[in-house]
């Protein structure tokens, strides 16, 4: 500090010298570096974290679309029912045709097996008696249009109708006021119970007891019936000894009883223990038919319907081993279900083998007349010839019914 020529204190600037930078340790140096590597690093795994997530989900929703596009539901019954057989039986056949699987799921049978196919997710087929549909369609039980919503592929067997009483029983009107027992979750059993006693306009109370222990009330008198569906000979029905304790009773004629019910009767060669030889006892079969949803549900399910009907079809000539059901016999696909669609892929089919099986049968049958006509024969007549054929169409129809199956009726 210094005085000011001007007068006062003047302030003069200090020197100042160059600054020197303090360098940071090495160690403290390596520490940031990691620290901004490992920070970066973590930046980029967590943006490739959802794009592998992303590409993992995919392979599995893959995976699982290969998984399912083949697999198809079919509702069948309880184990232990018959329907629960039937749906087992088919599933067996198909065995992986084509790639396909068919998986039996337990249904309650009757109509709530149809209210499953029409609003469960996933299911795709199902069994369903014929006076079932006759009832849902009378009563609008689904709402209207329910012929739109719901397509059947085909029929199958006939069950019969076996209603076993005591020996005093001789007629359906004397079940009256009595108790009518079903075996425990058979539906369709007590639907068919159910649906004769209204069409019949007969009140009786329908209880649900396993069938050895309602046999025993049947004998005792304190249950009226004991009613059983299934295809003949039914084992247990079989197994009854023959002491008169029980009968098979008569139902009356299937015209009385109305749609959904066919003419059918019991042989002593069915039931050698109940029915005397030479005799016959009338009842009534309800075909089982195989049903599925028309609806747009799936256009995944009508896929994997569309490729199943050819290789099911195709596989019903198995079912004429002794492990199946003799009934199996019995199927005729050309057998159609009056007021009701039948599925696309079906009626294509039946339609495109139908018109190979005439060809077949027209070349077959102008071959027959080429090896058996005599050499210098007049050529035969229009009218002639027609009979021929119709004879030899009927000779080829019943061979087809002593077949195995009948596929398609000529």
């Amino acid at each position: 500090m210094q005085l000011s020529p001007y007068g006062g204190v003047a302030v003069l600037p200090e020197r100042c010298a160059a600054p020197h930078p303090r360098r940071p340790p090495p160690l403290f140096s390596l520490v940031i570096l990691a620290v901004l590597f490992f920070s970066l690093m973590g930046g980029l795994a967590a943006q490739a974290a959802p794009a592998e997530r992303s590409s993992a989900l995919r392979a599995s929703l893959a995976q699982q679309r290969r998984h399912n596009e083949n697999a198809l539901m079919i509702l069948g019954g309880y184990p232990g029912t018959s329907y629960s057989m039937l749906a087992h039986d088919l599933a067996d056949a198909l065995g992986g045709r084509d790639g396909l699987r068919l998986l039996a799921v337990d249904a309650a049978g009757g109509v709530e097996s149809l209210r499953d196919l029409l609003l469960l997710r996933g299911v795709d087929l199902a069994l369903a008696p014929a006076n079932v549909l006759v009832y849902v369609k009378q009563e609008a039980t689904f709402g209207p249009s329910l012929q739109e919503r719901l397509t059947y592929i085909t029929q199958l067997y006939g069950e019969e109708v076996h209603i076993l009483v005591g020996p005093g029983t001789d007629s359906f009107e004397k079940l009256r006021g009595g108790k009518i027992a079903v075996p425990p979750e058979d539906g369709n059993a007590e639907f068919a119970v159910r649906d004769l006693l209204r069409r019949l306009r007969i009140e009786a109370e329908v209880v649900k007891v396993a069938a050895p222990d309602a046999i025993d009330e049947v004998r005792s008198g304190a249950f009226a019936a004991l009613v059983l569906v299934g295809g003949k000979p039914l084992r247990f029905v079989a197994g009854l000894p023959k002491d008169g304790s029980l009968r098979l009773l008569a139902l009356p004629s299937t015209q009385a009883l109305g749609e959904g019910y066919s003419p059918a009767d019991f042989r002593s060669e069915d039931y050698p223990a109940m029915i005397p030889s030479g005799q016959t006892i009338d009842t009534a079969s309800i075909s089982a038919v195989l049903v599925t949803n028309n609806t747009a549900k799936s256009d995944e399910s009508n896929r994997r319907i569309t490729k199943f009907v050819p290789a099911f079809f195709g596989a019903l000539s198995e079912f004429a081993g002794p492990q199946r059901h003799p009934k199996w016999g019995e199927v005729n696909l050309a057998a159609t279900l009056g007021g009701w669609p039948r599925f696309a892929a079906a009626k294509e089919w039946l339609d495109r083998t139908t018109q190979e099986q005439s060809a077949s049968v027209q070349k077959a049958f102008e071959e027959f007349l080429r090896d058996n006509s005599p050499p210098g024969a007049p050529p035969i007549s229009p009218s002639v010839r027609r009979q021929l054929f119709e004879e030899y169409v009927k000779w080829t129809r019943n061979s087809m019914m002593r077949a195995p199956y009948q596929a398609v009726s000529p």
